[in-house]
């Protein structure tokens, strides 16, 4: 079949700023995909990478590569969507890994809510045989899908599923925010009356972080989209949705209390949370200070 002449079932967004090697590894992932790549298309959005990405591997799925220079995984996600064909719609990041069955099951569960749910697959940090102490804490920490979708009411756009109806019917993701567009696109789409549903057998894997510098960026990324979602009113799940999973007392007694790995990994992994704990109130301050959110 003319590629061209093809409409897919599922059009895969996948907003990218300079990381070709985990996109291309993602690629790969995808083309593993059952049932069969016929089925779906992919749209890579080039966040405005130096140098700007090109797709050169021979995918046995149609791709297109679309430049948006907007900063903001948010913005490139909707230039995605504009650029994309298919009535379902899913997204990922450039660093995840589909597992061989993830667009069949999210697809699935997708067309079981007959228009009435936004499906969040389970996101699961990829093992590794000798992590750091900043891998090991957020292993040990975990992604949180589970908990985002059933306490917190959204889907990270890491994996998620919804309809061109459904997206058309919330609207774009809010392109002011760097982060936190996510909670704020599931909170406005329960507003308009879907449900958000978690579908565990829809699997990603990403990368934990493995270097304190870039935990600490995450750590100011979510600072700063928690504190935009508040200032800009977009807060809809209300503010205890904004809320940490642990006090910082609870996180010290459960990170020591833990024995899924020895006592002196435990110590440096309650180490790693300190400073992330002690930068993310930096960051707070800053921001109350005047500050404007970064793009990290």
């Amino acid at each position: 079949m003319n590629l061209s002449e093809h409409v897919p079932q599922i059009s895969v967004i996948i907003p990218v700023f300079n990381d070709l090697k985990g996109l291309t590894r993602c690629l790969q992932r995808l083309a593993d995909q059952q049932p069969d790549t016929s089925a779906f298309e992919v749209i890579v959005v080039d966040n405005g990478s130096t140098p700007p990405i090109e797709v050169a591997a021979a995918l046995p799925f149609p791709v297109k590569l679309v430049r948006h220079e907007t900063p903001g995984s948010y913005a490139a996600r909707n230039a995605g969507v504009r650029a994309s064909s298919a009535d379902g719609l899913a997204f990922t990041d450039a660093d995840c890994l589909p597992a061989p069955d993830w667009l069949r099951a999210g697809h699935a569960a997708l067309l079981a809510g007959n228009g009435g749910r936004i499906v969040g697959g389970e996101v699961l940090f990829t093992p590794e045989s000798k992590p750091t102490a900043v891998a090991m804490y957020q292993q040990l920490m975990g992604f949180g899908q589970d908990s985002n979708v059933k306490d917190k009411g959204f889907t990270a756009t890491a994996n998620l599923f919804c309809t061109r109806a459904q997206f058309d019917a919330t609207g774009p993701f809010e392109e002011r925010l760097l982060s936190g567009g996510d909670r704020e696109w599931c909170w406005r789409a329960t507003k308009q009356g879907f449900a958000v549903c978690y579908t565990p057998e829809a699997v990603v894997m990403t990368p934990a972080r493995s270097s304190l510098r870039s935990a600490m960026k995450q750590a100011r990324r979510v600072v700063a989209g928690r504190r935009s979602l508040r200032q800009l009113g977009l807060a809809h799940a209300g503010t205890a949705a904004l809320a940490k999973q642990r006090s910082a007392w609870q996180a010290v007694g459960w990170i020591l209390s833990n024995q899924d790995i020895g006592f002196f990994d435990r110590l440096r992994v309650l180490f790693v949370a300190v400073l992330i704990r002690v930068v993310a109130m930096l960051e707070s301050l800053r921001l109350m200070l005047g500050g404007k959110p970064e793009r990290l």
